[in-house]
């Protein structure tokens, strides 16, 4: 199985620590998030990883070639400002087969991607609760089924949040990638990659995948971050 990891934008709420590397480089307890998610996806079985960059993409890149060449292919988004749908059209090419897609500023337990791995020829986003007062992609469930997802505030009334991983059977990634094909390139580019996704959810059935007792966090600003290195010592001693 394969994975791509979004990993081009700038991270604009964490200027402080991003203004000389991209998020994804982010140190936590000695290593970044983007060789976390790399030695995740190893540890659970995953067979490549593909993984998109754009803002200092060279930085990025140099520690990945230097690392794990072997296990990752990168791809450079040259529109990388013009939303997270430019990271999707210019990974087209690449969309093959059973997938999960992973947003690059997640830190998190390596037995989640050992449970989307485990969801063959099925599609699941993985569902949890955020407690931060932000605004979140909600999910709603019915029948078992995610019935839908959208953004939504804190108030509002959903099964759960979701937390930034998607697994697509290969039938949907087909789905996806001509869908992609058949968006003009100059407007799909301003449109947020989760939207194309959520038009996925009705023509195919999606499990929710429950994370809340595995440790994960999103990195969005600066409390996250600060918030990061005692949630990492939880996920260190699961990982051995």
């Amino acid at each position: 199985m394969k994975a791509l990891i979004l990993a081009a934008g700038r991270g604009s709420r964490l200027k402080e620590y991003t203004e000389d590397k991209p998020k994804s480089l982010l140190e936590i307890n000695g290593r970044t998030l983007i060789e976390r998610s790399i030695l995740n996806l190893q540890k659970a079985g995953f067979s490549e990883v593909i993984i998109v960059t754009g803002y200092l993409h060279k930085l990025l890149e140099d520690f990945i070639v230097e690392k794990y060449s072997s296990f990752c292919k990168v791809v450079y988004n040259t529109d990388y400002t013009r939303g997270s749908g430019s990271s999707f059209i210019c990974s087209t090419p690449y969309l093959e087969g059973e997938m999960v897609i992973i947003e690059s500023d997640l830190l998190y337990d390596y037995r989640i991607l050992e449970r989307l791995a485990a969801q063959i020829g099925k599609n699941s986003m993985t569902l949890g609760h955020f407690n931060h007062g932000r605004d979140e992609v909600k999910i709603v469930l019915q029948d078992g089924k995610i019935q839908k997802a959208f953004w939504g505030n804190p108030d509002t009334k959903a099964d759960g949040d979701w937390v930034g991983f998607t697994k697509l059977s290969s039938e949907t990634t087909k789905e996806l990638r001509n869908n992609l094909e058949n968006t003009d390139p100059d407007q799909g580019k301003e449109i947020n990659y989760e939207d194309f996704l959520f038009a996925l959810i009705g023509k195919y059935d999606f499990e929710a995948i429950d994370v809340s007792d595995l440790p994960w966090l999103e990195i969005d600003n600066e409390q996250d971050y600060l918030n990061a290195k005692q949630v990492a010592e939880k996920i260190d001693q699961n990982f051995s």
